[in-house]
């Protein structure tokens, strides 16, 4: 039978959720004196990727709730960094990055690189194998949901 501290070791949930809060508070710190986060970050990167998208569209591509993607596009849009057209509705708005967002996003990608770089040698060698398990775990955790659904 498991204890309480071998769920806390073990468990996918637990574990992942600690990861990705880790690894989002450094990223976090290195894109600081840039006055971002690494959430918007990749939601300027989505953005600039596909041109006009809509709300819906970036919430599946970044893997949140649409509610946070409007939480920050909120944020960027009153930097400047993105603008928005469109109606109401699941598909109706549509957002894309401003000439001062696409200046953010390359100046923004030497701390971004060098987050990337530090952590991969914090692996010791393992970081395309944790990458890779990284998506691995991504899919099952998908599987398992839609199978429950």
């Amino acid at each position: 039978m498991m204890s309480p501290d071998d769920v806390a070791m073990f468990c996918f949930g637990h574990r992942s959720r600690k990861a990705a809060r880790a690894v989002t508070r450094a990223f976090n710190q290195r894109l600081k004196p840039l006055n971002l986060q690494i959430t918007q970050f990749i939601l300027l990167g989505a953005i600039a990727r596909e041109g006009d998208r809509s709300i819906a569209a970036l919430a599946d591509d970044v893997g949140v709730e649409p509610s946070a993607v409007l939480r920050n596009l909120k944020i960027l849009e009153e930097r400047g960094l993105v603008s928005n057209s469109g109606g109401r509705g699941r598909g109706g708005r549509k957002v894309r990055v401003t000439e001062a967002g696409r200046a953010l996003i390359a100046g923004s990608m030497p701390a971004w690189r060098q987050a990337q770089a530090d952590l991969a040698a914090l692996l010791d060698g393992r970081a395309d194998e944790t990458r890779e398990a990284l998506v691995r775990l991504e899919r099952a955790a998908l599987a398992l949901e839609r199978s429950e659904g």
